[in-house]
């Protein structure tokens, strides 16, 4: 993975987790505030896997940039406006990675920033190498919520095996996405 990636990755850890450290956490929902309850969300994203830093390494193949959708569950369970969830992103030529992690979401007004920090396991397919099973997945999202609390944004997200390999390739995907309130997980 280029230097310049990891760099781009750790700025947006850093922004989301000074977010979440430096709002208030506000029942209210007036201006920047971590939800603290609410309903579990299912969300869809369609995007491009590997959209930026696609690099073809010698004797690597499946570096190109690919159609994708992740699909993930957010539970509406939270300590400290700190939730639980799980997904998968599939790409086009078969590279598939199940994970589960952490999430908050800071709203103002009726947007919503979700950051995530997830691990799991990666199944490379015909899709990019990225050096081994367990990787690691940060995402971050901005999305406007509707009055019936569905959502629609844009989600970044990066998955990468942090040098626990021996190589890190990392890849970058970029997703439009839409989240719908599950009632059954209404914790309000």
């Amino acid at each position: 993975m280029k230097q310049g990636n990891g760099i781009w990755a750790g700025v947006l850890g850093v922004t989301a987790l000074g977010l979440l450290v430096a709002s208030p956490a506000q029942a209210d929902g007036e201006g920047l505030h971590v939800i603290q309850s609410g309903p579990a969300y299912f969300s869809a994203g369609i995007g491009a896997f590997n959209a930026a830093g696609v690099e073809p390494g010698p004797g690597h193949r499946g570096n190109a940039t690919l159609p994708e959708i992740d699909l993930e569950y957010q539970s509406a369970s939270k300590l400290f406006g700190i939730g639980a969830l799980w997904g998968i992103v599939a790409n086009t030529n078969g590279g598939f990675m199940g994970y589960t992690g952490l999430y908050s979401d800071v709203a103002w007004d009726h947007w919503v920033l979700t950051p995530v920090l997830g691990v799991g396991g990666y199944n490379q397919g015909r899709g990019k190498y990225l050096d081994g099973v367990f990787q690691f997945r940060l995402e971050l999202s901005l999305a406007y919520q509707f009055a019936d609390q569905s959502r629609l944004g844009l989600k970044i997200a990066h998955i990468s095996n942090a040098y626990i390999a021996q190589e890190d390739p990392g890849e970058d995907e970029v997703m439009l996405n839409y989240s719908i309130p599950l009632s059954f997980g209404d914790h309000s």
